[in-house]
């Protein structure tokens, strides 16, 4: 009876701050925004320490390496953007619903488009020079790790970091025809109603995890180029994105899009997180003890079986994954936060400007003789001072601010939350 009661509270509590968020802000999730885009930062700090970079060619791989920094990568690169793209579909669905079809397409190239654009040219010339800087320390001659592990198609048009805005204008593209398509055929919505109810069901019942592995599990066994150890093939070059990434991340937004359909279900994740938690662990642990904890750039020989079984457990591992985060947020974080809020604010600008600062400062440490955990700390720290710093001075009160976030936030504090549109602004929201 006590642990009814319990549930009873957990349920109650959950679904009045799903209420009060359905008329104000869903704060957990600016923070699991926030945390997915901050953790990209994390993740590319860690890339020079890792085992086997430098003899697989990559330009700024420090000769101070950590197998244990090669588990944290591979947790975060595990699920990261499988859970940005599943916020970036539920705030696109909240803001179709306000501004409909022509205002969702005008909003998402104002803040998505054209920041591509401007980032672009912006950051990539700052990073071949990382590049070229390191490469020339290590005796490389101005050439890294050569060549992209997936089929490229149309020009090989490099995006570097910034791919997420490009696959995210694909995407909402592909939701947007489907769903018109959709619409011609369903009129009355009754094929929408139904899948929402097929989502519901099955994260209630716990198979949802299972059940989206397949699409991708189908797309990537047998493909010769795939870098297992690297998960879903980040489409970082070329104008059409590779097969399995369209899967995997079109089908978190559209996750994304149907939990905002269906919000209680969102208490289903809550409710269930610590379940998710050990079901991403476990899926983890068991495709690091089939490809190995040893960081790769290069395909692995795991054979037919050896490949479905790691696809059974990445994929597995990914989707609980994504699914503890959002439900823990909403359990843990959805109380109004003015620095989750500042963050959540603050990260499209992080995020965008960080990488050339990252590998600058990693360049320029390559030959220090000092720890691992030193230069990682001191690339951390310097990055994300200056990334705070220039946010709030040049980005958060200025036209820099509306150009990213849509808004210019009034002369407050650090912590500032001035209300704003949540359904607009920057990816994800």
């Amino acid at each position: 009876m006590p642990a009814l009661a319990e549930m009873s509270y957990v349920q109650t509590s959950i679904e009045r701050a799903l209420n009060m968020q359905t008329d104000e802000r869903f704060h957990h999730l600016d923070a699991v925004r926030a945390g997915a885009l901050l953790a990209g930062i994390l993740l590319h700090a860690i890339m020079s320490f890792l085992p086997g970079f430098r003899e697989a060619g990559w330009p700024l791989a420090d000769a101070s390496t950590s197998p244990a920094l090669g588990i944290l990568y591979y947790a975060i690169h595990l699920f990261r953007m499988s859970l940005f793209f599943m916020v970036a579909g539920f705030f696109a669905r909240m803001l179709h619903q306000r501004v409909g079809t022509r205002g969702l397409l005008k909003n998402r190239l104002r803040r998505i488009a054209l920041p591509l654009i401007a980032f672009y040219f912006l950051t990539m010339p700052l990073i071949v020079v990382a590049m070229i800087w390191g490469a020339r320390q290590l005796g490389m001659n101005g050439e890294g790790a050569g060549g992209y592990p997936m089929p490229i198609v149309g020009p090989p048009v490099p995006w570097g970091h910034l791919w997420f805005l490009y696959m995210l204008l694909v995407l909402y593209l592909l939701v947007l025809l489907l769903r018109a398509a959709v619409c011609a055929i369903d009129t009355v919505g009754t094929l929408r109603a139904a899948v929402g109810r097929l989502l519901d069901q099955s994260i209630r019942v716990r198979l949802a995890p299972i059940l989206l592995a397949v699409p991708v599990a189908v797309s990537l066994h047998g493909a010769p180029w795939w870098v297992q150890w690297q998960g879903i093939p980040s489409p970082i070059a070329g104008l059409v994105p590779n097969l399995p990434s369209v899967l995997s991340y079109g089908g978190a937004l559209l996750v994304g899009w149907f939990l905002h359909r269906r919000q209680d279900t969102l208490a289903v994740l809550a409710r269930d997180w610590p379940l998710y938690l050990a079901g991403a662990l476990l899926g983890m642990a068991g495709a690091l003890a089939i490809a190995g904890s040893t960081p790769s750039l290069k395909v692995l020989p795991l054979g037919s079986t050896g490949q479905a079984l790691y696809l059974a457990a990445y994929l597995f591992a990914q989707w609980c994954a994504t699914f503890c985060v959002i439900g823990a947020a909403l359990r843990h974080l959805s109380a109004p936060s003015a620095r989750w809020r500042y963050l959540a604010d603050a990260s499209y600008w992080m995020y965008l400007l960080h990488l050339p600062v990252v590998m600058l400062l990693q360049a320029w440490m390559l030959r220090w003789p000092l720890h691992w955990s030193i230069k990682l700390v001191l690339v951390l720290a310097v990055t994300m001072a200056i990334l705070l710093a220039s946010y709030h001075f040049l980005v958060r009160r200025t036209f820099l601010g509306v150009f990213l976030n849509g808004r210019r936030h009034p002369r407050k504090g650090w912590t500032d939350a001035a209300p704003a549109d949540q359904a607009s602004g920057a990816p994800g929201r």
